[in-house]
C-alpha cells in the first residue's frame, strides 16, 4: 500500500516545495532590487545620489581610523548625522574598496527586507508563508526601501533590529533595540513604549544598552563624544550643504516649510502633544494585544516628533502593508491599503528621474511635497488607529478587534 506524502510540521502544514518556490520568489524579487540597484548606482556620483549616504559613512569611518572625529568630515557638504558609537560601528567600510562595500552593503539591507517581512508574518500570520514572496515584491519598489538601498542608507537594518527583538522570543529583549538607538537616535521612542507598555525589564535593558553604547563612544572617542552630545547631535543645518533648504516629514518640518519664521518655535510644543498623543494610541493598542499595531504607531510618533525625518526614514511603511494584507482587508480596506502603497510608490519614478538628470528637476520641486505628504500621513494613521481602537472597543459594544499574538515572552516566561 503506498502511503501518502507527510506533510512538513509546522504553521498551516507547508509542503517542501511550496516552502522552496516562496523562498526561489523572495530571492528573485531580492536580486532584482539589488541588480536596479546598482543599475543606477553605476550611472550617478554625487552625495545626494544613490550610495551617498554610505559614502558618507566610510569617511566617517576613515575619519575614526586616522585619529579624527567623524564630525570634521563632509562629502559634498553632507556631513555624519549619528552618533560616535556608529561610526566605530562601520570602521570595516573603510577597509573595503567603495564598490565592494557599495554591493556588501545593498544585499545585506536588500535581505533585511524579506527578513522584516518574514518577522511580521510569521508573528500575525502564520499560516499564511506566500505572503513573504508577495510582500517583498510588493513593498521593494516603495520610495523609502528603494530610496534606503540607493542612498545606501542603515534605516532597514535597524527596522529588522527592533522587529527582531521585539517580535522573537529570546532572552535579552532590549538589547538590539538599544544597541540600534546607539547606531541612530529614532529607535529611542521604543525604550518609552516598553516601559508604558509595562514591560519594564526590557524598557530597561534597552535603556541600560543605549547607555553602554554611549559610555563606549566616551571611551574610544572622547573628542567626537563631547562634539556630537554638545549639540552638534541636534544641528540639521551641518547634515547638508550651506544654504540648503531644510526639507523634512517631521512636524519640525512641516512648520520650517509651511509657516513664518517667527512662528518656527512652535514645533516643540506641537511635537511634544503629537508625541504624547501618539504614544497613548500606540500603548492602547498594545493593551488590546495589538503588539505590531502598537510598535507601529510607536515608530509613526517617532517619525512625525523627530527632529530630522527624511522620507527614506519611512521604511516602516514595510511592517505597515505588510499588517494591513495580513488582516485580509475587503472592499474600502483594500482601498487604503492600495491608496497607503501608491503614496509611498509614486516619489519612486521622481527621485530616479532626479538622480539620473533625465529631466531638470530640482530637488526641492519633488522632495518637499512628498515629505508633507508623509507628515500628514502620519497623523491620519494615528487618527485613524484612535478611531479604530474606539470603535472595536469590546466595552463599546463594536466589533472584536483583529489581534495578532500575545507580546512573546522570552524563554525565562518574562515579557
Amino acid at each position: 500500500m503506498r502511503l501518502p506524502t507527510p506533510k512538513v510540521p509546522g504553521h498551516g502544514g507547508r509542503t517542501p516545495g511550496g516552502a522552496t518556490g516562496v523562498l526561489l520568489l523572495t530571492v528573485g524579487a531580492s536580486v532584482t532590487a539589488v541588480v536596479a540597484g546598482q543599475w543606477v548606482a553605476t550611472r550617478t556620483g554625487s552625495a545626494w545620489v544613490p550610495g551617498g549616504d554610505l559614502a558618507v559613512y566610510r569617511a566617517a569611518a576613515g575619519a575614526v581610523l586616522d585619529g579624527g572625529s567623524p564630525y570634521e568630515v563632509s562629502l559634498a557638504g553632507y556631513g555624519f548625522a549619528y552618533p560616535p558609537f556608529a561610526a566605530l560601528v562601520l570602521t570595516p567600510l573603510a577597509y573595503v574598496d567603495p564598490a565592494v562595500g557599495f554591493w556588501a552593503w545593498t544585499v545585506l539591507s536588500t535581505l533585511a527586507v524579506p527578513a522584516v517581512v518574514w518577522l511580521v508574518v510569521d508573528y500575525v500570520a502564520p499560516h499564511r508563508p506566500g505572503l513573504l514572496a508577495a510582500g517583498t515584491a510588493i513593498v521593494l519598489p516603495l520610495s523609502p526601501v528603494a530610496g534606503t538601498l540607493l542612498l545606501g542608507n542603515v534605516n532597514l537594518l535597524l527596522l529588522a533590529l527592533v522587529l527582531v527583538d521585539l517580535l522573537r522570543p529570546h532572552r535579552c529583549r532590549g538589547v538590539l533595540v538599544g544597541v540600534a538607538a546607539g547606531i541612530k537616535l529614532t529607535p529611542l521612542i521604543v525604550v518609552g513604549y516598553l516601559l508604558l507598555t509595562g514591560r519594564t525589564r526590557a524598557g530597561v535593558t534597552a535603556l541600560v544598552t543605549f547607555l553602554g553604547t554611549v559610555g563606549a563612544g566616551f571611551l574610544l572617542l572622547p573628542h567626537a563624544s563631547r562634539t556630537f552630545w554638545g549639540g552638534a547631535g541636534l544641528d540639521g543645518s551641518r547634515t547638508r550643504p550651506p544654504g540648503e533648504e531644510a526639507f523634512g516629514s517631521s512636524v519640525r518640518g512641516a512648520v520650517l516649510n509651511l509657516l513664518p519664521e517667527s512662528a518656527h518655535p512652535v514645533w516643540l510644543p506641537l511635537s511634544a502633544l503629537v508625541g504624547t498623543a501618539g504614544l497613548a494610541v500606540a500603548v492602547w493598542a498594545s493593551r488590546r494585544h495589538e503588539e505590531v499595531t502598537g510598535l507601529l504607531l510607536c515608530a509613526v510618533t517617532g517619525l512625525l516628533v523627530s527632529p530630522v525625518t527624511w522620507y527614506t526614514h519611512w521604511v516602516w511603511c514595510v511592517p505597515l502593508l505588510v499588517l494591513l494584507v495580513a488582516r485580509r482587508p475587503r472592499g474600502g480596506g483594500r482601498l487604503t491599503v492600495g491608496g497607503l502603497w501608491l503614496v509611498f510608490a509614486l516619489p519612486l519614478p521622481w527621485w530616479v528621474v532626479h538622480v539620473l538628470g533625465l529631466v531638470p528637476l530640482t530637488e526641492r520641486a519633488w522632495v518637499r511635497p512628498v515629505e508633507l505628504l508623509y507628515t500628514l500621513l502620519g497623523a491620519a494613521l494615528l487618527v485613524g488607529a484612535a478611531t479604530r481602537l474606539r470603535r472595536t472597543d469590546p466595552a463599546g459594544g463594536g466589533p472584536p478587534a483583529a489581534r495578532s499574538r500575545p507580546v512573546p515572552a522570552d524563554v525565562t516566561g518574562r515579557r
